[in-house]
């Protein structure tokens, strides 16, 4: 038994040899083995190849001293020569260290690792010696040096700026015109903007992605002006993403005033770059370059400048329903109106897209606005282009300086703000900037943020508004599903206040895809429950035009296994009237699938009867505006009422009254035959378990 267990014992310990020696010998690291007198005694391939032998035979019984630089020599033979009192067991010393190659003299950087292995004896004591290449290292540390010494060494000014526009390098020639500043702020920045590029270069590299090149001009002081070629780029990381905007800076005055010719190119060159290439107009650089000399230039004492913010209403719907093309030309043709209106003493630029710009300078508010109102007049003449007569309007907002802002920017944000204003208003108006605005402009990029937030969190939810039989208001026929949204740090945010923003930003596909997602999932839920009450579903114009709205709508109704006819579709009538032509079709293919189709707000728009035939809605929405004239007894609204309930009925559908809040307009409509019926007379939009509560109840 004894005899046993020692064969097993022995068989045990040679397969752990076994191992560790695989374990040594298939390191891909360098490595040996040495005895107190610096002999190798073992090693791997891979040593042997770092120190110039074909086998590992022909390195073992060699001595390391031969293969090592001076100092690495003395290094190594310190810690052979230490007691192992001193080296212990296990723990490792690192010493750097040069390895010779035989064929080519040259050393090669290594870190040494070197650690004491058990003895069975003070003689037996050795040592295991591991490699880790350094060259790299060493490499890197070269060209850092070569990029440092020639960024210091070139006239040209290198600098860069991170994301939010702060500088974080200068080398020494942009130091020196900053008076060794290492770092500046935003604000700071601008008063090198024609030595450094602007902030506004800036961002128009990073929305790029791709270098841009500009022209600036410098005074260090007040006889020496220059001339430099800016030239901006990305700075991108090992993943691709851009951490920073790089630049370079080349003083080019002397070669520009030496040379006429090329003075000439490189002014023609700046000219086109700040034109707008379809208008002819400046473009927004340059526009905003020539406001910033008109704004240095005024007068204190005299009436200011005025700049205006124009933007073609609904001009998105052109280019949906005529083409890109026919979109250009009317985009050109009204640049010509501008300018036939405007005369020389406005400059005009084209901000981008169906966005324009003008600042007239000695003038005030008023004689800008009237100025504006003649343009604003000549404007909404009909466009004929390629046979076709198009007719613009157009929302204006109005800034004016001093009185508004002092800067070129801060004087564009007013404007854009008053445009908003315009816009939000009715449309074909001109606003003018006041202090209000400021706080709904921060408000509005707040809500703004934090939708596009809400979105990809899935932060909203529904709550469900009672649609009632009017001539038994305990009876309870159908839902509305109304969004909500409770932000963490805004609260509770009003569906009037973010739907129009995700409309105007483009987020209206992706809200109306969460309100469906929420009802497809609270209806299948009920209709598994046996519940089987319709439910409507507000859907914004835009959201008709997209060809992926069937499809989802169908796969959404399939998934959660609801019938069709449970969901009706609501549509603003004024919405459907400004759709393209793909909105009808959508509709029709979802009715032909079984979904009901509202049409919501009716008597506010102006579609005509052959339209809504085309349409086949279920239902008509009486707007709650002629609902809240019924109290007053208001023979026009009541008569207008009396006209929808019998165009209704003609085309047999039902009617839905909006907004009943009282027992006169609930007496009136049920005298005048009214279907059914919403308001808060019976009940507001309720969360989930109220609304289930008042089912049951």
């Amino acid at each position: 038994m004894q005899n046993r267990e020692l064969v097993e014992a022995q068989a045990v310990s040679e397969r752990e040899r076994r191992k560790y020696l695989t374990l040594f010998e298939r390191l891909p690291l360098p490595a040996v083995v040495l005895d107190r007198s610096g002999v190798v005694r073992e090693a791997n391939e891979a040593a042997a190849a770092v120190f110039g032998c074909s086998a590992t035979e022909q390195l073992c019984n060699r001595s390391v001293y031969r293969m090592l630089d001076a100092e690495a020599r003395s290094r190594v033979h310190a810690y052979l020569a230490a007691p192992p009192s001193v080296t212990e067991e296990g723990s490792a010393t690192e010493i750097p260290l040069h390895v010779g190659r035989p064929h080519d003299g040259a050393y090669l950087s290594y870190s040494a690792h070197l650690a004491r292995l058990p003895a069975c004896s003070e003689e037996d004591s050795r040592v295991h010696m591991l490699l880790v290449d350094r060259h790299s290292d060493d490499r890197q540390e070269r060209e850092g040096r070569c990029r440092q010494m020639l960024s210091d060494s070139t006239s040209t000014l290198i600098h860069a700026f991170d994301l939010t526009g702060n500088l974080i390098f200068a080398n020494r020639a942009a130091s020196a015109y900053l008076e060794g500043a290492e770092t500046l702020s935003v604000e700071q920045r601008r008063a090198f903007d024609g030595l450094l590029g602007s902030r506004a270069l800036d961002i128009e590299v990073l929305i790029a992605g791709k270098p841009i090149s500009n022209q600036g001009s410098y005074a260090a002081a007040p006889e020496d002006r220059r001339s430099f070629l800016i030239q901006k780029f990305p700075l991108r990381d090992d993943s691709g993403k851009i951490f920073a905007v790089g630049g370079t800076s080349t003083d080019v005055s002397t070669l520009m005033a030496g040379q006429s010719d090329l003075y000439a190119a490189f002014s023609l060159a700046k000219d086109l770059a700040n034109r707008d290439a379809l208008t002819g107009l400046a473009n927004r650089p340059g526009f905003v370059e020539r406001l910033r000399g008109a704004l240095a230039g005024l007068d204190p004492a005299g009436k200011g400048l005025a700049l205006g913010f124009l933007d073609i209403d609904a001009f998105k719907d052109i280019n949906d329903g005529m083409g890109h093309e026919i979109g250009d030309a009317i985009l050109s043709a009204f640049a010509r109106r501008l300018e036939d209106t405007m005369g020389e003493r406005a400059c005009l630029g084209r901000f981008g897209g169906d966005e324009f710009l003008f600042f007239i300078a000695d003038s005030t508010p008023e004689e800008a606005e009237r100025l504006l109102q003649r343009t604003l007049g000549d404007i909404r003449s009909p466009y004929e282009v390629a046979g076709t007569k198009v007719l613009l309007t157009c929302s204006a907002g109005l800034s004016h300086a001093p009185r508004d802002a002092t800067r070129a920017e801060d004087l564009l944000r007013a404007a854009d703000m008053a445009l908003y204003s315009a816009k939000s208003n009715g449309r074909d108006r001109i606003s003018h900037f006041r202090e209000s605005l400021r706080f709904t402009s921060e408000r509005r990029l707040q809500v703004f943020s934090a939708l596009r937030k809400a979105l990809c969190e899935d932060s909203f939810r529904l709550v469900f508004q009672p649609k009632f039989d009017i001539s038994d208001r305990r009876m309870i026929v159908g839902a509305e599903a109304l969004l909500r949204w409770r932000d963490p740090q805004l609260g509770e945010v009003s569906p009037a206040e973010f739907v129009p923003l995700a409309e105007a930003n483009g987020l209206h596909n992706a809200l109306d895809l969460r309100v469906l997602k929420l009802f497809a999932r609270q209806q299948g839920e009920w209709v598994r429950r046996g519940l089987r009450l319709p439910v409507s579903v507000n859907l914004s114009a835009r959201s008709l035009q997209s060809t992926e709205l069937v499809p989802s709508v169908l796969a959404l109704l399939d998934y959660h296994d609801i019938p069709p006819e449970l969901l009706l579709l609501e549509i603003t009538e004024t919405g459907l009237m400004t759709c393209a032509s793909e909105a009808p079709r959508n509709l029709a293919r979802l009715a032909d699938a079984g979904v009901r189709i509202s049409i919501d707000d009716f008597g506010t728009g102006y579609s005509s009867l052959a339209y809504l035939q085309k349409l086949r809605p279920s239902e008509l929405k009486i707007d709650r505006s002629f609902i809240a004239q019924l109290d007053a007894r208001d023979e026009a609204s009541e008569r207008i009422v009396r006209a929808m309930l019998a165009l209704a009925e003609s085309l047999q559908l039902s009617t839905v009254a909006e907004g009943i809040e009282t027992e006169d307009q609930l007496a009136w409509l049920v005298e005048n035959g009214c279907e059914f019926g919403q308001g808060f007379l019976v009940s507001p939009g309720l969360e989930i378990p109220a609304f289930e509560a008042l089912l049951s109840g």
